[in-house]
């Protein structure tokens, strides 16, 4: 049907008339079974939806999820900084005895502590070998962070060093198995 032209009739354009009647009817004939219902309980429902009532142990278990996902992604956007991965990529790389920090000293106290009852003349001397260990990684730690400071200079000129000693000290005295993020290289490898 065109906007200026005369009405045309299905019967002379020789096409048959479609009928929306059973569309209409099919609509029309089904009934509701069950009530619309009102703005309050529509409301409630979708609210009920969104933030579903909970029992305490349920809201718990919810919470610590939420927790859980939260610190691993904080843990995980700080732990991929670049600064991090070369600074893990180093200590992994590097064979020491800074991760055996940990069981000497306990072994060494454990002697003493023996050595005090068996043999008390070597009982003073036991006692120091904790404090010699604890120099020894002092310095080991003091070489390692120079020549890191170095190697990140010469790879990220400009790059923040902040907190990277605390992370330093913190891997190096893991063990190796227990270092998390797991190591990406293996001892004597090059970076």
């Amino acid at each position: 049907m065109g906007l200026f032209r005369p009405y045309e009739r299905p019967e002379d354009a020789g096409a048959t008339p479609e009928t929306t009647k059973p569309a209409e009817s099919a609509g029309s004939s089904a009934k509701k079974k069950v009530p619309t219902p009102t703005r309050r309980e529509a409301e409630t429902a979708r609210r009920e939806r969104l933030n579903p009532t909970l029992s305490p142990a349920q809201q718990r278990a919810r919470d610590r999820q939420a927790k859980a996902k939260s610190r691993e992604e904080q843990w995980s956007k700080v732990d991929n900084e670049p600064s991090r991965l070369l600074l893990r990529d180093f200590i992994d790389s590097r064979p020491g005895i800074a991760q055996w920090w940990m069981p000497i000293i306990m072994s060494a106290l454990v002697l003493a502590l023996a050595a005090m009852y068996a043999v008390p003349d070597l009982a003073v001397p036991a006692t120091f070998v904790p404090y010699l260990a604890l120099v020894a990684l002092g310095v080991h730690i003091f070489i390692l962070w120079r020549q890191f400071r170095v190697l990140l200079d010469e790879r990220m000129p400009g790059a923040p060093k902040r907190g990277l000693l605390v992370y330093l000290i913190n891997r190096i005295i893991s063990m190796r198995r227990f270092r998390v993020p797991l190591p990406r290289v293996k001892p004597g490898e090059e970076i």
